[in-house]
């Protein structure tokens, strides 16, 4: 009877540990994805998915477990460090915990959350997460480990520090303003247009860069009418002989006086709505 107690007790604290998930020690691998508008640092893990660190020009630092096998359950998933075996502890920090929805595959912190986790990582502990997996109906453990990490993370710091400055969201709407009654563009205007015209090359995104012109009320139609229109076509062709982005992607729209951004009732205001505005477009 005691044996068969034993035995019992035995079974049920296997079950309730969670089932964990790392890359082997002798087949660790990081790899770095290098561009101007990103960089990642990511570990396969073998019978999970992946996990690592990304960051994209203009965002912070994201700490990402992605599963192909491995869904939660709708409850709570823990990010957590813990020491390696050598370090002569069993002290397993909690870095944040989130709540999970049922069939999650993703989960993500980013900002000091991340930049904390991958600190600990530079310093030989495991950041890792748990929370319970629809699979096992219990708790797993999806670790990343630091094996072979400083193969890996120069170039991954290297990437971080030369990445774009300009991020999407500030770049894809920009006005340009225009004097009264021209169509050409100052120092000011082409150096914004440069930048523009410096990520669009980068960003294989981009499908589409919308121009809108505009005049404000003061004249008569038959001289605004053209003058939005070399306002427009000013700014194209700027785009296409300074920089030759592809003509395909360039759509010119002239709205005249009709979408006015400002009041045409003051000086200031009528300035405001001599202006040609550029969307980038996904």
């Amino acid at each position: 009877m005691k044996k068969f107690l034993l035995l019992l007790t035995c079974l049920l604290s296997q079950s309730l540990l969670a089932e964990q998930f790392q890359a082997p020690v002798t087949d660790t691998r990081w790899q770095v994805v290098e561009s101007p508008l990103e960089c990642s640092l990511t570990q396969a893990i073998p019978g999970y998915g992946e996990a690592g660190f990304y960051r994209r020009n203009g965002s912070s630092l994201q700490l990402t477990f992605n599963t192909h096998s491995q869904p939660a359950e709708q409850n709570q998933v823990q990010f957590l460090v813990a020491p390696a075996p050598w370090q002569n502890s069993d002290e397993t920090q909690t870095l944040t915990s989130l709540p999970t929805k049922a069939g999650q595959t993703r989960f993500q912190v980013e900002g000091n959350v991340a930049l904390e986790a991958l600190a600990q990582l530079q310093e030989g502990r495991f950041p890792l997460i748990e929370y319970r997996s629809q699979s096992f109906s219990k708790n797993i453990r999806v670790m990343l480990s630091t094996i072979r990490l400083n193969d890996s993370l120069p170039a991954f710091q290297q990437c971080l520090q030369n990445l774009h400055p300009d991020s999407f969201e500030e770049i894809s709407k920009l006005t340009v303003y225009f004097p009264l009654g021209k169509a050409t563009l100052d120092a000011a205007s082409k150096k914004a247009l440069n930048r523009l015209a410096d990520y669009v090359k980068l960003d294989d995104s981009i499908r589409q860069i919308r121009i809108s012109s505009h005049t404000d009320n003061y004249g008569r139609k038959r001289v605004n009418e053209p003058l939005s229109d070399a306002r427009a076509h000013a700014v194209k062709t700027y785009l296409l002989k300074e920089h030759e982005l592809p003509a395909e992607l360039i759509r010119v729209q002239s709205f005249i006086d009709h979408k006015p951004a400002a009041s045409n009732k003051t000086v200031e205001g009528r300035a405001r709505n001599r202006r040609a505005e550029i969307t980038l477009l996904r």
